[in-house]
């Protein structure tokens, strides 16, 4: 059953080695998901750099029944445009067993609440073209297509 009501008691931040080995795991099953890149020693020195420096974002296991079903990576930036200090979604993932049940929704919603706890002015994220369903959750919360392209530059190997 969905609901709207914010759920910030089902994120909490990572903070021990279990945490981090859980949130791990999950980033492998949501790279082999959509058939991106997953380099283990590199995503754990990720996870190490924010741990160590919050000015980078922060990682939230997404909790239900004491066990870890999901997470969300937020990576911080800023924009004048966008009011300051700005948050990216960098990565949403949640366990297959628990995709549909509104649980995505309330995680988001929790994310919203816990903005201005953050310092966050304006909260950004992606999502494949083809994904319908993660772009019609994310409009029905408030976030808006800027209609613009993104576009990327990646530092030679």
């Amino acid at each position: 059953m969905e609901t709207n009501q914010p759920a910030t008691d089902l994120i909490r931040p990572v903070k021990t080695t279990a945490d981090a080995d859980a949130l791990l795991r999950m980033m492998e099953t949501f790279c082999r998901h959509f058939d991106y890149p997953f380099d283990a020693s590199l995503r754990q020195s990720l996870i190490r750099a924010v741990l160590e420096n919050p000015a980078l974002g922060s990682l939230w296991l997404v909790g239900q029944n004491g066990q870890a079903v999901g997470y969300v990576a937020l990576t911080y930036g800023f924009a004048f445009e966008f009011g300051g200090k700005t948050a990216l979604v960098d990565e949403l993932f949640m366990e297959e067993a628990h995709r549909g049940s509104g649980l995505g929704r309330r995680v988001l919603l929790g994310v919203q609440q816990l903005a201005g706890h953050l310092g966050v002015s304006t909260i950004l994220l992606q999502t494949e073209k083809y994904n319908t369903r993660a772009r019609q959750l994310y409009e029905s919360l408030g976030f808006v297509d800027q209609d613009r392209h993104t576009l990327m530059w990646v530092k030679p190997i």
